[in-house]
């Protein structure tokens, strides 16, 4: 599957030809939504020029995203702007947040730094409703199993009751059910059991797309809703350009595979997680 723009205007066009608007994961904790719902989810970890071009493309054909930025990336004046021109055309920002990676596992840290980022998200006119935990692949974790674990502390629900985080509590907080559809790996798959596929193994009971066509295809005809989690900074504007960055995506999986089996590595590569949001 080659991630560039004009598939995933393709893949917008038709989907509001067959009247499957979009709408953001905050809206449905705001108002009833009547019948089946299709949220189309974005993880901003770079580049938030690509997450423009892909809001505009939504925007184009009436569907609205929801869109968790990286609070790094808040940082930026430039950064700022284009997100305040998303969320003008009605789309959601939004944190994605790693705060248990950021404090190895200590709450209290993590409560600290999640509360100065959503600051910055709130001081720039983002009003947070819904999250999103990032899933840093290579960080190594002792005593706790993933950024999930924030807010599956009772804790932390007890300090944001307004909040929800949508790989946690959303789908139990607002009695709402849908299958969960990723790009993670650079393909589509329909995650089994996304809100605890980081403490089973469950990879095995995904469901794999070979294109977008097939994913509409398995959508239309399903009678529940659905969230569709795509990586903005992975899609480009050509093949040509895609094809390069998938192949040394590629190279440097296998690599990061290999060096995760060496102990002293794991560590290190730990260290440096925030690189792997580079790719």
């Amino acid at each position: 599957m080659i991630f560039v723009y004009s598939n995933w205007e393709k893949f917008c066009n038709k989907l509001a030809e067959k009247g499957l608007n979009s709408v953001t994961a905050k809206s449905i904790t705001e108002k009833s939504i009547e019948g089946n719902y299709i949220v189309l989810k974005h993880d901003v970890e770079t580049n938030v020029s690509s997450a423009y071009e892909i809001a505009k493309i939504e925007n184009k054909y009436g569907h609205c995203g929801s869109y968790y930025v990286q609070a790094y990336l808040m940082e930026e004046q430039k950064n700022i702007l284009l997100l305040k021109k998303m969320a003008a055309m009605g789309h959601e920002i939004s944190y994605h947040h790693d705060v248990m990676d950021f404090s190895k596992g200590k709450l209290e840290t993590a409560i600290k730094e999640y509360d100065k980022n959503v600051a910055l998200f709130e001081n720039n006119g983002f009003k947070i409703r819904t999250v999103c935990q990032h899933g840093n692949p290579v960080i190594e974790r002792v005593g706790y199993s993933s950024n999930r674990d924030f807010f599956r502390s009772n804790r932390v629900q007890a300090l944001y009751p307004n909040t929800l985080d949508i790989m946690v509590n959303f789908k139990e907080k607002i009695n709402t059910d849908y299958e969960y559809f990723s790009d993670a790996g650079r393909k589509f798959k329909m995650i089994y059991d996304p809100i605890n596929n980081d403490i089973i193994n469950s990879d095995d009971k995904n469901i794999p797309f070979d294109n977008l066509d097939d994913l509409l295809k398995y959508i239309n005809g399903l009678n529940k809703s659905s969230i569709i989690s795509i990586h903005p900074h992975r899609w480009t504007s050509s093949a040509c350009i895609y094809v390069i960055k998938d192949l040394i995506f590629k190279i440097i999986k296998k690599i990061s595979k290999l060096l995760l089996h060496i102990p002293f590595m794991k560590k290190i590569m730990g260290k440096y997680y925030y690189l792997a949001k580079k790719i």
